[in-house]
């Protein structure tokens, strides 16, 4: 898979990520694309049990790794952020706001706290938002989260980008 859309930034000294992408949708079908449990598989990956409006809800991101996400804010079709606990990780914050835009929808994710190397989120959400624009757009697939071998070629296609353009000091330098 190539990926033709911009690259988001990382900061490795505030462990943080940042994505925009502009979707040909109204923001109330992103809304439902990231708050659906059934859209939410289609893109990103299967929802192993509760739902975003439940409060909480579990992501079953591949075979042995699951993301345990509590609902923080809830502001329909405008602003959904969470508490993201991936396994092994411990918790960090993720919020996605809508705006409305000529033609569609700007979506923006922030991604912070990560207790972990944020170019590994960068280019993972940077594949599951590619996701979600193909969804949106049509494509009839379901995501198998971050073991779909099409997730894992796209990922390691952008890894090395997104380390490239990373500010703040590395993981380990810290």
């Amino acid at each position: 898979m190539t990926t033709t859309s911009p690259l988001g930034t990382v900061d490795r000294a505030t462990g943080s990520a940042h994505l925009e992408r502009t979707l040909s949708a109204s923001r109330e079908t992103v809304w439902q694309a990231l708050t659906d449990p059934v859209r939410l598989g289609a893109w990103l990956a299967p929802v192993e049990r509760g739902t975003p409006a439940d409060g909480e809800f579990v992501l079953r991101m591949n075979g042995a790794e699951t993301a345990t996400c509590t609902v923080t804010t809830w502001d329909p079709p405008d602003t959904f952020a969470m508490t993201w606990d991936y396994t092994g990780e411990g918790p960090s914050r993720l919020r996605f706001r809508l705006q409305d835009t000529a033609g569609g929808t700007l979506l923006v994710l922030d991604h912070d706290r990560l207790p972990v190397d944020p170019v590994q989120y960068g280019a993972g959400w940077h594949v599951h938002l590619d996701n979600l624009g193909a969804h949106l757009s049509g494509v009839d697939s379901t995501a198998g989260g971050c073991a779909d071998p099409g997730f894992l070629v796209a990922y390691a296609a952008l890894e090395d980008r997104y380390a490239a353009i990373a500010t703040g000091a590395p993981a380990d330098a810290r």
